[in-house]
């Protein structure tokens, strides 16, 4: 049964998943973490309920949203196991918020890779800030926000490369930028059509266990967001990686 509260604190994505045995540690404090195979070559990694996913490719790795700070280690320890292949090349981020760059800066310690992500994206990651403002709307939410945010704080980035929707990346045979802003202003997400695999960040996210269009406190621009909603959903996935859930439609 849905509720709206659960809505609340998933889209500030403190929902915990089932239980797995924890591997990753930070300050001290363990975390469970999971890893399956979305198809050959795409593995999902996912903590707390945020979401991170691995493509294999040509003896590279690409990695699409970087989750928190804390998942540093679980994720080093994840591009260990991808076929022996620790080469880890590009992070694609779909958008600004510290749950989904976060663990950036301090990858850059065990790997060098490159960044990219749009211009109003990026500008936010050159300062650590997210790229909108949130609006809560009521006493709880504005407590919930003020308690959760702290935990969401990520370092600034530079990002090496602006992209663009119209691109198509030399991924997967052709990975291409799509513009999803809504959730916020230059929101991206990316689509292989012959898979039918579509990497949809925040812009798509489960609502009474469906995909759903962004909305609510977090969301820069509701309408956009519905819209960015509708393109994506025209091309018919069949799977969607999303920043807070997988859907396999196939």
């Amino acid at each position: 049964m849905y509720h709206r509260n659960d809505f609340r604190f998933s889209q500030l994505k403190l929902v915990l998943e089932p239980p797995t045995p924890p591997d990753t540690e930070w300050d001290g404090i363990s975390y469970n973490s999971s890893m399956q195979q979305i198809l050959p070559g795409v593995y999902a990694h996912s903590i707390l309920s945020i979401f991170q996913y691995f493509i294999v490719d040509s003896s590279q790795i690409t990695l699409i949203d970087a989750g928190l700070p804390l998942f540093t280690s679980s994720l080093v320890k994840a591009f260990a196991s991808l076929n022996g292949n620790t080469n880890l090349n590009l992070i694609l981020i779909t958008h600004a918020d510290g749950d989904h760059y976060g663990a950036v800066h301090h990858l850059k310690a065990a790997h060098n890779f490159r960044t990219a992500t749009s211009a109003p994206e990026a500008q936010a990651m050159a300062s650590g800030s997210m790229s909108r403002e949130l609006k809560p709307r009521n006493i709880f939410e504005r407590l919930l926000f003020s308690t959760a945010l702290p935990t969401f704080t990520a370092r600034a980035v530079i990002v090496d490369t602006i992209i663009h929707p119209g691109d198509t990346l030399p991924i997967l045979g052709g990975l291409q930028v799509l513009d999803s802003a809504g959730h916020t202003p230059g929101h991206l997400s990316f689509y292989q059509a012959e898979r039918r695999l579509l990497f949809a960040g925040d812009s798509i996210i489960k609502r009474r266990g469906i995909p759903s269009p962004a909305f609510g406190p977090n969301c820069w621009d509701e309408k956009l967001a519905r819209s960015a909603y509708d393109r994506q959903m025209s091309l018919e996935p069949l799977h969607i990686c999303g920043g807070h859930s997988y859907f396999n439609l196939s």
